[in-house]
């Protein structure tokens, strides 16, 4: 029989915690195999303190702590945004002839990194096709799993079953 260390214990609360804010089971986070990872980076990018305090919130009502947006977009696009930048865009950056899509917003002071800060990074390997998202529309990763060439030519099927709230 093997002890439980205060690590362990601080990693089933992280997961616990992200299966409440970003609405999958605890059994889909353990299974993206990304749970150390996200919860080592939290720990190193924001600190032991500022995870626990956003852990310790109600989660029906974090959603405006920077910190938890920053834990639910590495859950489900597999970044690190820094807890500035997780609920802002740059829309004039990306809405210029030519340009498409969202960018991370630029910090006021610099772009990413000139003022001392880490910009946005892809946490593992892994992370870009464990993320949450592809689960969420019914998709797969372009290219990167299953079922592979040319699964992108037709739109998603979402599976038709009712889930029922697992505590």
């Amino acid at each position: 029989m093997t002890q439980e260390t205060s690590a362990d214990t601080e990693l089933r609360d992280f997961v616990r915690f992200s299966a409440a804010v970003t609405g999958f089971s605890e059994f889909d986070l353990w299974g993206t195999g990304q749970a150390e990872a996200y919860h080592r980076t939290a720990l190193e990018q924001v600190g032991p303190e500022a995870v626990r305090a956003a852990m310790a919130a109600d989660p029906s009502a974090v959603h405006a702590d920077p910190v938890v947006k920053s834990i639910i977009k590495l859950w489900y696009v597999g970044v690190w945004y820094r807890p500035e930048q997780a609920g802002r865009l740059d829309v004039a950056a990306w809405t210029a002839p030519g340009r498409s899509g969202a960018k991370p917003a630029v910090p006021e002071g610099g772009r990413d990194g000139e003022d001392g800060s880490s910009p946005p990074f892809v946490v593992s390997p892994d992370a870009y096709t464990e993320g949450l998202l592809w689960r969420a529309i019914g998709a797969h990763p372009s290219g990167a799993k299953a079922p592979g060439y040319g699964s992108w030519a037709t739109p998603p099927a979402f599976e038709d079953h009712h889930e029922e709230e697992v505590r």
